[in-house]
């Protein structure tokens, strides 16, 4: 397994900058920033007494030190254990293209170049949908039948060629929602295949989903509390 670690953090805007400052303080300088929101009905937002959704992503990469640091002070520090705080997921890194993308995405780190001999457990998984802008709905009330707690809708823009079109009836060039759902890795397979089967390529949504193994988890009770 690699040094780096891959890593997302899902939290409330108004908290964006303080994280930001905090990943720093791990020795973490390449941060990447979007904009995104969370699918929690009106309904539970009014339940959990949250005003709206409008939340930020956070994407890095950290050696495995960096990583450990920042997931416990995330914990510690940050408190995103408190509900609706946000959730924080670590990714192992197979490759990187080249030293100029390595030394951009680990400004200010010393990731260690080659295998590094650790495995830990995957027990959870990042289930990742690219859909028609607007699907999202579709494709969460498919992932919640599955029994996905929550997801977040990054939007943005595909690019594909004629062929993809054709084959698929639809242009990628068009507008995208972004679906993240962190799941237990015991509930991936079916939480994708209501997905498939009820916002797939046949349907309007024309969901297309791949997983990603999920080395740490921190935040978001709902996915994590019946282990604790």
């Amino acid at each position: 397994m690699n040094d780096l670690k891959y890593m997302i953090t899902i939290c409330r805007r108004p908290f964006a900058e303080q994280n930001v400052a905090f990943c720093r303080s791990c020795g973490i300088e390449a941060v990447h920033i979007n904009l995104c929101h969370g699918t929690a009905s009106q309904s539970m937002l009014d339940f959990l007494g949250l005003e709206d959704t409008d939340k930020v992503m956070l994407q890095m990469m950290a050696t495995r030190e960096n990583a450990r640091k920042y997931t416990h002070g995330l914990v510690y520090k940050m408190g995103i254990d408190s509900p609706g705080s946000g959730i924080s997921v670590v990714v192992p890194v197979g490759s990187i293209g080249g030293a100029a993308s390595m030394k951009y995405m680990t400004d200010g780190q010393n990731p260690i170049i080659g295998e590094v001999n650790e495995m830990n457990e995957m027990n959870y998984a990042l289930i990742v949908v690219i859909a028609e802008g607007g699907s999202s709905d579709l494709v969460m009330d498919a992932a919640r039948s599955a029994g996905a707690r929550g997801g977040t809708v990054v939007s943005g823009k595909g690019t594909g060629t004629q062929f993809t079109t054709k084959f698929f009836g639809v242009s990628i060039a068009a507008e995208k929602d972004l679906i993240y759902i962190v799941a237990k890795h015991r509930d991936k397979d079916a939480i994708m295949r209501a997905i498939m089967e009820k916002a797939g390529m046949h349907s309007d949504a024309h969901a297309a989903v791949f997983t990603l193994p999920v080395e740490d988890v921190v935040g978001l009770h709902s996915v994590t509390d019946d282990e604790n």
